[in-house]
């Protein structure tokens, strides 16, 4: 996570939130379980909401910038939810001069799940399917903590908007005294995090609808396109700048990387199916009615 600030902006960078990773304890209306969004399930979201907006608090009238005109990028990665945002909103400048910026959040439904009992009792929860509504950066009114609340709008259509929020981390903020001009370190002194970032971004230059899967000290593993065939290319780091040589694609399999010889057979991919896009617009309709009182709703 970095929070940069300068005098007339704020650029914030981080993971929303992790994939394939439990949570912390959540409490619904059962009791207590914990849950994992699979990998693959914010790619799809985004694919079907190419206007997300990043929003202060989830208030609609604090829109701080937007995946449509760029001042947002979301995507996701062999990490998580990854977010790059440019905000140029005063009022979120001061606070975050002053730290008062609290963490992520994000609102969503799902769409599919499934849910087993644990051998301590604990309901476990993968969510597989979501429609991506917004995501929030949480000031210091609205204390963040992972927790699983929910509206249910009574809509033509009843839906249950869920909310997930997470801090961020105590050494995130950097203060720009330098023009944004930065010392990058050493790639061998960054943490794993930092290097998959590093490559990631590199890699999502090269290809666009691609996947960085995995690397090691010679090799980044990925897809080049929307299908699942993992191919590896060799890379190299030479002052600070990440080369890929993408000619040099050769296919892999997933478990070990071995590769696939000219005259093995490539086991068979599922087809590719396009994304129907969602309107957005009625769900900030209804939850600006809950925001003015209406009875359409319940926590």
């Amino acid at each position: 996570m970095k929070i940069e600030v300068r005098n007339d902006k704020v650029i914030i960078d981080g993971y929303v939130n992790a994939v394939d990773r439990f949570s912390k304890i959540l409490y619904d209306k059962k009791g207590q379980f914990i849950e994992k969004i699979l990998p693959t399930v914010f790619r799809r979201a985004l694919e079907k909401n190419p206007s997300v907006k990043v929003l202060l608090d989830h208030d609609y009238d604090k829109e701080l910038a937007n995946t449509k005109d760029g001042t947002a990028e979301l995507y996701e990665d062999n990490i998580g939810l990854r977010a790059i945002v440019e905000i140029t909103d005063s009022d979120v400048i001061e606070k975050a001069k002053k730290k008062k910026l609290r963490g992520w959040s994000f609102g969503f439904s799902c769409n599919k799940d499934e849910e087993v009992i644990n051998k301590n009792g604990l309901r476990e929860r993968s969510v597989r399917d979501i429609d991506l509504f917004e995501v929030s950066i949480i000031d210091d009114k609205k204390i963040p903590a992972y927790i699983g609340t929910s509206i249910e709008l009574r809509g033509d259509d009843a839906t249950v908007i869920e909310y997930r929020s997470e801090d961020f981390e105590d050494n995130s903020y950097t203060v720009d005294e330098n023009n944004g001009e930065e010392s990058t370190p050493n790639f061998s002194d960054m943490t794993a995090s930092q290097k998959r970032e590093v490559l990631g971004s590199t890699y999502r230059t090269l290809f666009k609808d691609g996947w960085l899967e995995d690397y090691d000290g010679e090799f980044v593993y990925g897809t080049i396109d929307n299908g699942s065939q993992l191919y590896k290319m060799p890379y190299s780091i030479t002052d600070g700048t990440v080369t890929i040589d993408s000619t040099n694609q050769v296919k892999v399999v997933r478990g070990g990387y071995k590769e696939i010889r000219a005259d093995e057979e490539v086991p068979e991919q599922p087809q590719n199916v396009d994304v129907e896009k969602i309107n957005y617009s009625k769900y900030e309709n209804i939850l600006n009615e809950v925001k003015g009182g209406k009875e359409r709703w319940k926590v």
